[in-house]
C-alpha cells in the first residue's frame, strides 16, 4: 500500500465541495487504480466535530480514518497550512482547482 493522502481539518469544510473531494478519491482509486487510503488529520480537541461533519456529509465513504496531528502518520497532506511535510497548500478542494489537484496527485 502506498502512503495515504491526508486531508487536514478545514479542507473538508466549505468552501470545499464534498463532491470535488469525492472526485479526487474516485479519480485516484478507480481511474488510476491506485490503492491509497484517504485520512483526515485533525487536532485532538476537534476530532469529534470532524467525525460528525464527515458523517453528515457522507465523506466517511472514502475517508477511512481520523488521525490526530500528534500521531506520526506519514503521507501527503492537503490543507491550507503546512503542519507536516510533504504538503500541498490549497485553501479548498472544489471544481475550480480539481484538475490541478488531480494532476499533482497523478
Amino acid at each position: 500500500m502506498s502512503n495515504p493522502i491526508i486531508f487536514f481539518e478545514g479542507i473538508v469544510c466549505p468552501p470545499s465541495e464534498s463532491l470535488a473531494l469525492r472526485s479526487v478519491w474516485l479519480h485516484l482509486t478507480v481511474l488510476l487504480k491506485r490503492d491509497v487510503d484517504f485520512l483526515l488529520e485533525t487536532e485532538k480537541q476537534n476530532k469529534d466535530i470532524y467525525y460528525k461533519w464527515i458523517k453528515r456529509t457522507y465523506l466517511t465513504d472514502f475517508i477511512s480514518e481520523l488521525v490526530e496531528v500528534e500521531e506520526e502518520v506519514h503521507g501527503l497532506r492537503i490543507g491550507e497550512q503546512a503542519k507536516k511535510r510533504p504538503h500541498l497548500s490549497f485553501d479548498r478542494v472544489s471544481y475550480d482547482n480539481l484538475q490541478q489537484i488531480i494532476s499533482i496527485l497523478s
